[in-house]
């Protein structure tokens, strides 16, 4: 392995584009940790043309999933999960960094799930 290559992680996004999509990616990956936290499964989907998607199913009934976002907006310009498609607010994500700081969406998630499953 040469030492002239960088990793992903210690990459600095050039534009804003960018960093959203770090940051996108980020927050829909703390909310997978949360799920897998009590006990459902995640997979990031990632597009070109798409929004990046986590979706999520609960392993013990393997039944409907759900697609999840995280996206900008309100008033206020803040991160929120959302169903995809759809526009039903699933959870505040400006402060999720760790599967700790996303445990609330990841229970309202799982009531999504129980409600459809």
């Amino acid at each position: 392995m040469c030492d002239d290559t960088t990793r992903i992680c210690d990459r600095i996004p050039e534009s804003p584009v960018e960093k959203a999509r770090f940051t996108r990616r980020t927050k829909l990956l703390a909310l997978a940790g949360g799920l897998d936290d009590i006990g459902l499964r995640a997979r990031l989907v990632e597009n070109v043309l798409k929004p990046t998607v986590l979706r999520c199913w609960n392993p013990d009934t393997m039944g409907w999933t759900l697609s999840v976002t995280c996206e900008m907006s309100g008033p206020d310009a803040r991160w929120q999960f959302w169903l995809h498609p759809g526009a039903v607010p699933i959870g505040d994500a400006e402060h999720v960094r760790e599967p700790d700081d996303a445990l609330d969406a990841a229970h309202a998630v799982a009531a999504e799930l129980a409600r459809w499953g």
